[in-house]
């Protein structure tokens, strides 16, 4: 059975999308297909005018370097490094000299609040601000979409509505489309829309005043 089938689905520029619905139904699928991650059997995705899978490998790769950013459950921080130098990484990718890469990732932190844990290391950190970090990483080089894969699911609750503040300001002030696959129903008050997936299909997509306690009317 395919993972995904008959997906028809407009983002917004500038929204803040949800993906909600049980393990297995499609949500982490659907977004690698959007970034570009996993090429679909058939159909097209396109993403700031661009069809990815029309894209050689390292242009694809360039691609996703530039343009997107990516905030994970697990914060995939590198424990070798210090907190800057995990900031740092998209802009040294992109061939940034040291310097201005430090000095961005230096900015970055202060944003989301760590400018004075640039040095440590992430085990010195909790896990809001490991989440902070990666997050501060994800916006240093200004993507136009950022992609959240249960940014809050590792977190206790007032940290979790912490981290999703912090994520809607950032989205907001920098014009930054925001997706963000999530179990977590205490947070759906942070959407802008809240696209349900079941079984592979998307079978809703509602406002968040469409839903009361975390739950459907």
């Amino acid at each position: 059975m395919p993972a995904l089938r008959e997906i028809d689905l407009d983002i917004r520029a500038r929204e803040i999308l949800f993906l909600v619905g049980p393990s297995g139904c499609g949500k982490t699928t659907l977004i690698s297909v959007i970034a570009g991650l996993l090429r679909p059997d058939t159909g097209r995705s396109v993403l700031f005018g661009t069809d990815p899978e029309a894209l050689s490998p390292a242009t694809a790769a360039a691609f996703r370097r530039d343009n997107i950013g990516f905030v994970f459950q697990s914060y995939n921080l590198i424990p070798q490094l210090s907190v800057q130098d995990n900031v740092m990484i998209p802009l040294l990718l992109q061939g940034n000299r040291h310097s201005i890469a430090a000095a961005a990732a230096r900015a970055a932190l202060v944003a989301v609040g760590l400018g004075q844990h640039a040095d440590k290391t992430p085990s010195e950190l909790s896990g809001g601000q490991q989440q902070r970090v990666a997050i501060a990483r994800a916006i240093i080089h200004s993507p136009k979409l950022i992609v959240c894969d249960e940014p809050t699911s590792a977190l206790d609750h007032k940290t979790g509505q912490e981290i999703m503040h912090l994520l809607r300001g950032l989205a907001h002030d920098r014009g930054t489309t925001l997706i963000v696959v999530t179990h977590d129903q205490r947070i759906y008050d942070y959407a802008d829309r809240i696209t349900e997936m079941d079984d592979g299909r998307i079978v809703s997509i509602r406002e968040p005043a469409e839903w009361t306690d975390g739950g459907r009317k």
